[in-house]
C-alpha cells in the first residue's frame, strides 16, 4: 500500500517545486530558458483541446532532459525523457489549460530548448 502512495504522490507536482518561465502555441519552440534547480522544475504553459495529439522536444546541450505533461492542477498525465507524444484528455469541449514541465534529467542547472507540436490524429 505504501508503494501505491508514493507513487501517487510522485505524479502531483508542487506549484512551489514549479517555475512557469512562459507560454508556448502550437507551432512555437522556445528561447533558451535557464534551469537552476530550485525551484526543481521549470514549465511552459500551453492551452489545448481534448484529443489534440501533441509532440513536445525538450533539449539541452548534449544533456538528458526529463520532460513531462502535466493537467491545470499539476498533476502529471505523462512523462519522458527529452520527448514525449500525447494525446489531451477530452474533459468537455472548451479550451484547458497544460503544463510542460523540464529539468535535467540529473536536476543539474542548465539551458533548455522546448518546442510544442500539434500532431495530425
Amino acid at each position: 500500500m505504501f508503494a501505491t502512495a508514493a507513487l501517487l504522490a510522485s505524479q502531483n507536482y508542487k506549484v512551489d517545486d514549479v517555475k512557469v518561465v512562459g507560454a508556448l502555441d502550437y507551432g512555437q519552440t522556445s528561447s533558451p530558458v535557464e534551469c537552476s534547480g530550485a525551484p526543481t522544475y521549470c514549465a511552459f504553459v500551453f492551452n489545448g483541446q481534448g484529443d489534440d495529439r501533441i509532440e513536445v522536444n525538450v533539449s539541452e546541450g548534449e544533456g538528458k532532459a526529463f520532460v513531462a505533461i502535466a493537467d491545470g492542477a499539476l498533476a502529471e498525465l505523462t512523462s519522458g525523457t527529452n520527448q514525449v507524444v500525447f494525446s489531451l484528455p477530452r474533459k468537455g469541449p472548451d479550451s484547458e489549460t497544460y503544463y510542460i514541465v523540464f529539468r535535467d534529467r540529473d536536476n543539474k542547472p542548465g539551458h533548455f530548448t522546448v518546442e510544442l507540436k500539434k500532431l495530425a490524429k
